[in-house]
C-alpha cells in the first residue's frame, strides 16, 4: 500500500464534498450568530494585562498588551456581555479598570481603546468599524 494507506485515499476521494458541506453550514449559520471581531489597543505608555471572568465564574487567561499593541478576537456570539479586568502589568495586583464590553453585531467590529486622562486615570473608548462588505 502507499504511505498513508486507505485513509488517505478516502479523504482525498471526499475532500470536495466535505468542503462544500462546510462552507454550505458557513453560508446558512444566521447571522446572530455571527460576530465581528473585537479587540483592545493600549494607547497609555505601560503594559497592562487583561482577562476575562466569564458568566460561570471562572477566568480565561490572562494577556499582556505592550503599549500601542493591539489584540483581538471573535467572540463567540454577537451582541453578549464580556466582564474584562484590567491590570498594570508592573504591578499585576493593581486593578486599573474592570467592566462589561458589549460584543459587537455581525456587522460591526469593536476596538476598545485604553487610554490614560489628564489625572492618569484610565478611560475606556469604543471606537466601532464597519466589517468588510459581503
Amino acid at each position: 500500500m502507499v504511505a498513508g494507506g486507505w485513509h488517505m485515499l478516502f479523504c482525498q476521494k471526499h475532500f470536495r464534498r466535505i468542503l462544500a458541506a462546510g462552507l454550505a453550514m458557513l453560508a446558512l449559520a444566521p447571522s446572530s450568530l455571527l460576530a465581528g471581531w473585537m479587540g483592545f489597543r493600549n494607547d497609555t505608555g505601560q503594559p497592562v494585562i487583561i482577562q476575562e471572568t466569564y458568566a460561570t465564574g471562572r477566568t480565561g487567561r490572562p494577556q499582556k498588551i505592550f503599549a500601542n499593541e493591539t489584540i483581538r478576537d471573535t467572540p463567540p456570539a454577537a451582541d453578549i456581555l464580556r466582564k474584562f479586568t484590567i491590570y498594570d502589568a508592573n504591578k499585576p495586583d493593581r486593578v486599573l479598570a474592570t467592566g462589561t464590553f458589549p460584543a459587537p453585531s455581525a456587522k460591526d467590529n469593536l476596538l476598545y481603546v485604553i487610554k490614560t486622562d489628564a489625572r492618569g486615570n484610565i478611560t475606556i473608548e469604543p471606537v466601532q468599524t464597519p466589517t468588510a462588505k459581503k
